[in-house]
């Protein structure tokens, strides 16, 4: 009997440090990632905001549109099971896009301003706000959420989507061979 007091007293002890860690930490996770690309913010733009084509983002498994209507649109992003939606929160064409998005284990927004740089590249800057819904999650997510990892995965994929060939750099000129 001793045993299991000790076992209950200890998976208390944990939960309650997480929670204390949880408060602890910051509620929102903000992340900006800046990028250039040889392709024009037209170009840039229209494939970042088209969830249509959306196959060349290798970190999602699905997407579903469930509504649209002009500069407005809402879907979900189905990846590793878990699903999450998103809403147009603003167009500005070839200058900035919003959304809003939500899961049960989070809310928030991405951003990302376009503009134009030498020789018809882009400079792509997005930015990602997350708020978790609880300390709990909070932990969870500092450990296991990799924003960078996300964002970068998506500036690749971007990347090969508009030039295959294409290497990251500041002046839009140099290509793989």
């Amino acid at each position: 009997m001793k045993v299991v007091i000790y076992i209950l007293l200890a998976i208390i002890l944990v939960f309650m440090v997480l929670l204390i860690i949880g408060l602890c930490l910051p509620k929102t996770r903000i992340l900006t990632k800046e990028t250039i690309f040889c392709a024009s913010v037209e170009e840039v733009y229209s494939v970042v905001v088209n969830n249509h084509d959306w196959k060349w983002r290798t970190s999602i498994d699905d997407l579903i549109i469930l509504e649209t209507d002009d500069n407005f649109e809402m879907w979900e992003e189905i990846s590793g099971g878990i699903t999450i939606r998103f809403k147009t929160k603003e167009r500005k064409p070839y200058s900035f896009y919003s959304f809003e998005m939500e899961s049960k284990l989070f809310t928030g927004y991405w951003q990302a301003e376009f503009e134009t740089v030498k020789n018809a590249g882009t400079r792509f800057i997005a930015t990602e706000f997350i708020e978790y819904k609880n300390p709990l999650i909070r932990v969870l997510a500092f450990i296991f959420m990799n924003l960078d990892k996300y964002m970068e995965t998506y500036k690749n994929d971007l990347r090969k989507k508009l030039s295959p060939n294409q290497v990251d750099n500041k002046d839009c000129i140099t290509f793989k061979k």
